[in-house]
């Protein structure tokens, strides 16, 4: 098949996007702006849309979405793992999202005491890890982490069931996925979707 995985995957995404949000009175183009073939963005999004709403409803059980649940882990993982907490811009790159976006989404984190955000300096080396001491850094706190830790199990019947709908061909997709995000460059600042 011409496109390989990723075509399989487009194709199948939309002959499920499409038959399962029409009512039978509605026809749709197919999302192909040129007429030729059909744009893996739109269904790519449409699948990520739809596999987010799942993580979420089984997340809000405990208050969190998947972006919120993901933030506070890899937070939490960094500063295990590096010695040191993770400053805005390493949380951003870590999540794929541009500063901005991360900056903005770790406002309500911080209202609601999932996490905090320190002056670099204030964070045990006193150098500001290398942005000439103005850089932020951000820490899970203690009811983030236990919100993240509560999370877990809820994050796992996500994936179960994602796994169970994939059935046979979640292994395949899995591995299509990671060469196609390795395969596309990152955006660079300011070329971000606006869609944290």
């Amino acid at each position: 098949m011409p496109g390989g995985w990723l075509a399989g995957l487009a194709h199948n995404v939309y002959i499920h996007f499409m038959t399962s949000t029409q009512s039978p009175r509605s026809v749709f183009p197919r999302p192909a702006p040129d007429g030729k073939e059909d744009c893996i963005c739109f269904l790519l999004r449409s699948a990520a849309r739809r596999a987010s709403a799942l993580y979420t409803r089984h997340l809000k059980k405990i208050g969190l979405g998947l972006p919120q649940h993901s933030l506070i882990g890899m937070a939490a993982a960094f500063e295990k793992q590096n010695g040191r907490p993770a400053t805005i811009s390493e949380l951003a790159q870590a999540l794929d999202l541009d500063r901005t976006t991360m900056a903005r989404n770790l406002k309500p984190m911080v209202q609601a005491g999932y996490v905090s955000i320190e002056k670099a300096s204030d964070c045990g080396n006193g150098r500001g890890f290398g942005q000439g001491g103005r850089a932020k850094a951000v820490r899970a706190t203690r009811e983030g982490r236990m919100a993240y830790r509560a999370g877990v199990a809820l994050w796992r019947q996500a994936q179960d069931e994602m796994i169970a709908g994939l059935a046979a061909e979640y292994p395949a997709l899995m591995a299509g996925l990671a060469a196609a995000i390795a395969a596309i460059p990152a955006a660079s600042p300011g070329d971000a979707a606006n869609d944290a």
